[in-house]
């Protein structure tokens, strides 16, 4: 009810701005809980207060009884409430963090200042039925039917100067808006400009066929050199064909720019909290890309979804349920088990000069007290035998168990006297 009288509007996030959302607001349809939020920045409660120390509205708890606007009928809002930190120990970690797509206004060349070049994203929301026109297709600057729509794909991707990697599910959801539209409204023209054309995948290859069955033009060839705003507001679209071996250029009423999937911002960061590391695309880095797909170099540190690399929803939810079962894995016995070589400090010779923290890759070692004093300390569980703290100590107080001075002089001599 408070998100339906509340006064407040505010461009909508989850729409990429298309239209607008309340003050009071449940972020998206889907939304698990699906419970109605505060935007306090853009609350008239709370900008008044800020300002006068005097409350303006509280429409959304107490309505206004003359003009029959009930309030909140369940008390819910509390003006009151924080935000509040928690600290919680947990055995294992899955990051999830999804993906971000990159925005438009890098590509000056595709005329991004224009309202009717539009982002793949944006044109997903304006399709949908929950979407800013309830699934009704208009041109953002009029809110017209277009009658001609080009789409171009590898925008951002497979280029040397943004992202040299494959976005991966490019190719198929713009195939996958094609249909929805040739379905839809049968008379649009719809031209669909490729790099090529990846379509691996079960039943893929068949979804592109019927697809230009449908009537979708099919470009295949270069990257699209220009998108210019003419005078009539109309937008051309200049490329090349490869098949006809020959330029192209085409006047629509609507450009869909299929841009890169790029990783989250502070994803870097937040791989940097749990020793998981970033490739050179910036997404977070597995231990290995076929026998160890979901597991970081911490241990007990997963990866699953876009966090990890570009990837479609099935995958996604594979991947997703062997974090689940790894995690699973090692935190439901309850006990870790560990092998046998790893370091351990004599905390007696230990001189706390604490080189040896940050030099460890699996942050395994803290300072803790001993005896009155500080000294380092080797998790067991998080250490994995690298050697690196034995080799830095300048006191020689960590021991590398398995490969200690002793055993390898007496693996020496057993050989000589052999």
């Amino acid at each position: 009810m408070c998100t339906e009288i509340c006064p407040a509007r505010v461009p909508n996030e989850y729409n990429f701005g298309l239209d607008q959302r309340r003050a009071a607001y449940i972020e998206y349809p889907q939304a698990v809980p699906k419970k109605a939020v505060i935007d306090e920045p853009n609350c008239l409660y709370f900008k008044s207060i800020k300002k006068t120390g005097k409350p303006a509205c509280e429409i959304c708890k107490k309505g206004i009884p003359p003009k029959g606007i009930q309030g909140c009928p369940a008390d819910a809002i509390k003006f009151d409430d924080k935000d509040e930190y928690m600290n919680i120990r947990v055995g294992a970690v899955i990051i999830a963090t999804g993906f971000k797509p990159m925005p438009k206004h890098y590509f000056k060349e595709y005329s991004p200042h224009s309202p009717d070049v539009i982002t793949s994203m944006e044109f997903e929301r304006i399709l949908s039925a929950t979407g800013p026109t309830g699934g009704e297709l208009k041109r953002p600057s009029d809110g017209t039917k277009p009658k001609t729509i080009a789409m171009i794909s590898c925008v951002g991707s497979r280029d040397e100067r943004y992202h040299p990697y494959c976005s991966k599910v490019c190719c198929m959801y713009m195939l996958k808006h094609a249909r929805i539209l040739k379905e839809k409204y049968p008379d649009i023209k719809l031209y669909l400009f490729f790099i090529d054309v990846r379509t691996a995948g079960k039943d893929f290859e068949e979804f592109y066929v019927y697809t230009r069955e449908l009537g979708a033009k099919i470009i295949r060839g270069g990257r699209v050199s220009s998108v210019d705003v003419k005078p009539n507001g109309k937008l051309r679209v200049r490329g090349f064909d490869v098949d006809l071996c020959s330029p192209v250029e085409l006047e629509a009423d609507l450009v869909v720019l299929a841009t890169a999937i790029e990783p989250p911002d502070g994803v870097e960061e937040l791989g940097s909290m749990f020793t998981a590391t970033c490739g050179r695309e910036g997404f977070l880095r597995e231990v290995h890309t076929k026998l160890y797909p979901v597991e970081t170099q911490a241990r007990g540190v997963f990866i699953a979804g876009c966090v990890q690399g570009p990837k479609d929803i099935p995958e996604s939810i594979a991947q997703a349920r062997a974090a689940a079962s790894a995690t699973a894995a090692l935190v439901i016995p309850g006990k870790i088990k560990f092998e046998a070589i790893i370091s351990e400090v004599d905390r007696d010779k230990c001189s706390s000069c604490g080189v040896c923290v940050p030099l460890c890759p699996y942050t395994a070692i803290r300072i803790v007290e001993y005896k009155g004093k500080e000294k380092a300390y080797i998790e067991p569980a998080l250490c994995a035998g690298c050697g690196v703290c034995a080799s830095a100590c300048p006191s020689r107080a960590i021991t590398f168990h398995g490969f200690t001075t002793d055993q390898i002089m007496a693996q020496i001599e057993a050989l000589t006297e052999a």
